[in-house]
Parts: C-alpha cells; structure tokens; sequence
C-alpha cells in the first residue's frame, strides 16, 4: 500500500476511535475509559515489539517519556471529555490549533526559527478557532473550550516526542507512553467504577486497538514519504467526522463551524506548504498520538 494509503486510513481509524468512545461517553465514567483506551492497546504494541525483536533496554530519557505522558494522558482525558459535549467534526477542527501551539512551543523549546508568514497564518489560525468557540457566550460553559487546551497540552507532548525519537525507537516511544500512561490513569480509580456491560467491554477494547493501528499506519506512512507530504491528509478527519457524526450521532454543524473551520484549514494548510517548502517539520505529529 502506498504511504498515501496508510496515511488516510491512520486518519480515518483515529476518527472511528473517537467515534466508539463518544458511544461510551454517557455510559462508562470518563477515568475507566482513559484507562481502558491505553491498557487494551498495550496488547497489540507487546506484540510488535516482540515481531520487531525490539529490546526494552535500548529504552532511554525516562524522564522525557514522563513528561510526555503526563502532558498526554491530560490531553486525552479533555479530549475525552470534550466527545461528550461537542460535535466530533468540531472537536476535530479545533484540535488542529494543535499545529499552531507546536508551532509556537518549537521556537522556545527546539530552537526552531518561523518566519513572519507561519506567523501571520498561526494568527488567522487563531482567528478561526475563536470564531468556532463563539466567544458570545459563556466562556465557563463553553465546552469548546476543552479541545483547545487539550491541543496546548497535547503540543507539549509532541515536543517531548521530537525529543524522544532522535535517540528512541518509535515503536518502543509507543510502548512506554501506552505504559505510563496505563498507570496514570490508574491513580484517578474511584468508587465510581463499574463492571462495563458486554457491548461496551467490546467498544472499550475496539478504542484501544483502533487507536493502535492508527498508530502503525501513521508510522508506516512516515516510512514511506515525507511528513510534510503527507500531512494534508489530516484534513480527511474533517470529513470522516461529519458523516459519522450526522449518522451515528444525528449532529448538526452550526455555519460558525463552517466559517472558523474553514478558516482553520486554510491557515494550517498554509503551513503545511511552508513546511514543505522550506523542508522544516514544525507541525509534524498534529493532534492525533494517541
């Protein structure tokens, strides 16, 4: 298959993914399903490292993997979250504010230079993303809200990552964060756990393999053509999410998502080219690592 192929196929098992735990949103308590998403897809990345005898001793930086983790698994929890409470194709196009933050965050913490027109995009970026979030109302009842800091979080774990690869494998990057981030969410189990029923144990171990293959699609993709390349590909969740959202979920898109979408996309779009031109990989791991 072609990298275009796996790229697209990454995408769309990231969107089906969120899909199963917005299933699971009113039904099982947020911390299980954050538990659950990392523990049954450690299963599947034990497997590959034994196929690729990959050794857990060529492991370095624990505390970078740490990091990561910890700014991860919060990310994931609001991105979770934010499944209850917002369309997916919103919580889908806000999340790619993701590229703007690590824009931004790469400059302070990878020394990495933008030029006044990555700029210029990041704030018409912005722009979109605040028309999205409707500033009109409530900023306390704004659930929107939650995607957007998740991005920020998540941002600071892609920094960490890009760290993480020039000495570390990515396979053994994936098992170490599943891992981590497996005990984390531990330590957030309450008197509110509950013994999920058959057909949400199913969906419960769905997200973790899902989210698993997506994975591997995405790293083969990566394998086979450049990032930057590759990259406008992420636009395909945009209309993954619409359809699943309209038909499984009955969702409505208001025309404000439609206008900052819109303006999101072109502004991270641009970026993509930047990146592609200058061969630079700013934006490279989006929003979609877990």
């Amino acid at each position: 298959m072609s990298a275009f192929l796996f790229k697209s196929l990454s995408v769309l098992f990231f969107v089906l993914m969120s899909a199963c735990i917005k299933l699971l949103a009113d039904r099982v308590p947020l911390f299980e399903i954050v538990f659950f998403r990392n523990f049954f897809a450690l299963f599947p990345v034990i497997f590959m490292l034994w196929r690729n005898n990959l050794k857990l001793s060529d492991i370095n930086h624990y505390p970078l993997h740490l990091m990561r983790a910890v700014f991860g698994i919060c990310a994931m929890t609001l991105f979770f979250l934010s499944l209850r409470h917002v369309n997916l194709v919103e919580m889908q196009t806000i999340s790619f504010s993701s590229v703007f933050f690590i824009s931004i965050l790469s400059v302070f913490f990878l020394h990495e230079v933008i030029g006044m027109r990555r700029i210029i995009a990041i704030m018409f970026g912005f722009i979109g993303v605040v028309i999205i979030l409707n500033p009109s109302v409530s900023v306390f009842s704004n659930y929107s809200l939650l995607p957007l800091i998740a991005s920020l979080l998540l941002s600071f774990a892609v920094i960490f990552l890009k760290k993480i690869l020039i000495t570390n494998n990515n396979f053994l990057s994936i098992f170490i964060f599943t891992l981590f981030c497996s005990i984390i969410s531990l330590a957030f189990i309450n008197s509110s756990w509950i013994i999920p029923k058959t057909t949400d144990m199913m969906l419960l171990i769905l997200t973790g393999v899902l989210g698993f293959i997506a994975q591997v699609f995405l790293t083969k993709s990566y394998q086979l053509s450049d990032a930057s390349l590759l990259a406008p590909f992420e636009f395909s969740s945009l209309i993954w999410s619409y359809f699943i959202g309209y038909f499984l979920f009955h969702e409505v898109i208001s025309f404000r998502v439609y206008l900052g979408g819109l303006i999101v996309v072109l502004s991270v779009g641009y970026i993509f080219y930047r990146e592609s031109t200058l061969k630079k990989r700013i934006a490279v791991g989006i929003n979609k690592q877990f």
